[in-house]
């Protein structure tokens, strides 16, 4: 539970865009929350979930994750069940005089964990906004635990017609705020450091020294550095650093361009080594990848130019206006003329937009994603070709490749974006 106090001022003006958008815009890709007549949103205890959209949409708001806290925002006000403890945090919301803003009402977790006559008040909220019938959730998501099992029942036994709102919140939260930049910004120079002051230097400290050591063995001295600020930028708080998926360090011939992709136990091979980390500074994420070549073939070489040259393009592209679909075409259009041989390893997506989540599945540079580009929206544009042949390899492990590269961007407008990872590539 945060010591400090609710920020009013961005909760306020948040909650106000939010229910702007809800009742008066037609923008499409927000087309399911306007259908709807209240949106819930419930966050559990999961030691499993790193993200979710109710936990994203609870940060947007408060400021931080309140777990075991249900909030319904019907068409009258906002409805907030928590602890006691939680509801003394968010107080400040309470009671405010403003026309403009929703009413707060909060409900005090009742002793002894029986929450049904709690619950009870949020399903009566629901039934009385507007037609009380459709109500926005977040499909996919199913917090375990006592009060979590008490709202589904009870919301369940209330039969009332469900739309999963998650891509609609996901665009919403996509488009940043300054102060949202500015930790992004962190946590972007955060990778940029983490990998050029202690994880370049690793591995050229055991290529050069010959030493035998595992990608795994890397990884965990990755880990240990985040706490170190030599390592770091200045003006970062290291225990508000974390990173935003284990870090994925690969050679050897054994290579997965994907983010579920875990660092083996092999021993790093003086190949092609590709080197994957974001991190994330108070819950906003970031990402970098590089693929760092030892003694390249001048087709290796030749290939990995080809790659940084089509991230270029698409960089280009990646402003205010233009379709995430477009976006994508104009990369596969440039594979296609300068080295179509290479379409077929292409990675399926040129990335997606990032933010309290590390990945919006809804704004992927993918080749059926309608929506438009943004401003203020910040993107993981990354590009990757895999299976590549080595015909000039002197082992097993070289014969195979593949070449990875990725930067965290934010979109200006509509003439620029701006890389926020300035590491060399070249």
């Amino acid at each position: 539970m945060p010591s400090v106090a609710l920020d009013k001022e961005t909760f306020f003006k948040r909650l106000k865009h939010l229910y702007n958008l809800w009742k008066h815009t037609k923008d499409e890709n927000v087309r399911s929350l306007t259908n709807v007549d209240a949106f819930a949103c419930a966050v559990g205890v999961d030691d499993y979930t790193m993200y979710s959209k109710s936990s994203s949409l609870q940060i947007w708001l408060f400021g931080y994750e309140l777990t075991d806290t249900i909030s319904v925002f019907t068409f009258e006000g906002l409805y907030i069940i928590a602890s006691k403890k939680k509801v003394e945090f968010l107080k400040p919301a309470e009671n405010v005089k403003d026309s403009d803003c929703p009413v707060v009402k909060l409900i005090t977790r009742e002793k002894g964990g029986n929450d049904k006559d709690s619950i009870e008040k949020l399903i009566k909220a629901i039934k009385s906004s507007k037609n009380g019938k459709s109500v926005g959730i977040f499909g996919k998501e199913k917090y375990p635990g006592t009060f979590m099992d008490a709202w589904r029942s009870e919301f369940d036994k209330a039969d009332f017609e469900t739309v999963d709102i998650s891509s609609a919140i996901g665009y919403i939260l996509s488009i940043k705020a300054d102060n949202e930049v500015t930790l992004i910004k962190k946590a972007s120079l955060s990778s940029v450091e983490m990998f050029t002051k202690y994880l370049k230097e690793q591995i050229m400290e055991i290529i050069d020294s010959d030493k035998k050591v595992k990608h795994t063995k890397l990884v965990e001295g990755l880990e240990a550095a985040l706490s170190d600020k030599k390592y770091l930028p200045p003006n970062v708080d290291p225990s508000q650093l974390e990173f935003c998926y284990p870090p994925i360090i690969q050679s050897g011939g054994n290579y997965s361009l994907k983010f579920s992709a875990t660092s083996d136990k092999n021993i790093l091979h003086f190949g092609v080594i590709i080197c994957s980390l974001g991190i994330r500074y108070k819950s906003y994420c970031s990402n970098l990848i590089r693929s760092i070549l030892v003694n390249p073939t001048e087709e290796i070489r030749s290939n990995y130019e080809f790659l940084i040259s089509l991230q270029d393009i698409l960089m280009s592209r990646l402003k205010s206006g233009n379709k995430l679909c477009d976006v994508y075409n104009s990369g596969l259009e440039f594979v296609k003329k300068e080295k179509p041989n290479l379409v077929e390893l292409l990675t399926k997506n040129f990335g997606f937009v990032m933010g309290i989540e590390f990945r919006e599945s809804s704004l992927m540079i993918a080749p059926k994603t309608t929506a438009y580009v943004k401003k203020g929206q910040v993107y993981n544009l990354c590009v990757g070709l895999s299976g590549l042949k080595n015909k000039e390899g002197s082992d097993k492990e070289s014969k195979v490749y593949a070449l990875y590269v990725g930067d965290t961007v934010l979109v200006n407008d509509d003439t620029s974006s701006t890389l926020l990872t300035p590491s060399k590539k070249r």
